[in-house]
């Protein structure tokens, strides 16, 4: 299904643990989409309509029965720059179509769709605690695959507009460690990509460095004690 998020807090609880991406350019049709890894991994796609009717199509293996989600952000530039684009989510035998009828590409036989349009009016932005840049939550799809295959997330503007767009897919959390360590990079990388001051990822880097810290001593007094 396709609706709006309803609560400011759990919506930032939803931007931490996704994997920042900034991939390249995406192809304009299914045959010359952008492969992505999986739609299951949460993860932050971090990219730009560059010309007026521009479409971004991404693509990534899908499993039968399982969730399949995706939520646009919209950016709060300082310079201003960002869009509020349409999204469409593509698999086969989903348990409904809506909107069909407004993809700017052909939907493939056997296929179904759900299409979300931006709201007319934005609702107050939320702040993502990890790197302190804000984003206007928009819409949420829902819903879940039938059989497993290749799904498609579709990227436009129907009013042609250009700039900057963030699309959060996946619903799976990333529990490794490795992530957690990689949170300085991440916030150094977003943070330029809005194109503010960097230095809140030295904070980021420090406090990850203190827990990890605060981590191993935790481990090493247990072990320890087990081994008195």
């Amino acid at each position: 299904m396709s609706h709006l998020p309803q609560d400011s807090a759990e919506t930032g609880i939803e931007l931490a643990g996704s994997l920042p991406s900034f991939p390249g350019l995406p192809g304009d049709d299914i045959t010359t989409s952008l492969r992505l890894a999986d739609f299951r991994a949460k993860r932050l796609l971090f990219n730009r309509l560059g010309h007026p009717g521009q479409i971004h199509v991404y693509s990534g293996e899908c499993r039968a029965g399982e969730r399949l989600r995706a939520q646009l952000f919209v950016p709060l530039l300082p310079l201003g720059g960002a869009v509020a684009p349409n999204f469409a989510l593509i698999a086969q035998s989903l348990p409904y179509s809506a909107d069909v009828d407004q993809l700017p590409i052909e939907l493939p036989a056997g296929f179904s769709a759900v299409v979300a349009t931006p709201p007319n009016e934005l609702n107050a932005p939320t702040r993502d605690a990890l790197t302190g840049v804000q984003y206007y939550p928009g819409p949420i799809i829902d819903t879940k695959t039938l059989v497993s295959g290749r799904c498609y997330l579709v990227v436009w503007s129907p009013r042609n507009h250009m700039g900057k767009y963030v699309i959060q897919i996946g619903h799976r959390w990333p529990w490794r460690w490795t992530y957690w360590m990689q949170v300085p990079r991440f916030s150094w990388e977003i943070r330029g990509w809005f194109g503010l001051d960097r230095t809140a990822a030295y904070v980021a880097g420090a406090g990850a460095l203190i827990g990890g810290w605060l981590a191993w001593r935790m481990v090493r007094k247990r072990r320890s004690r087990r081994d008195a």
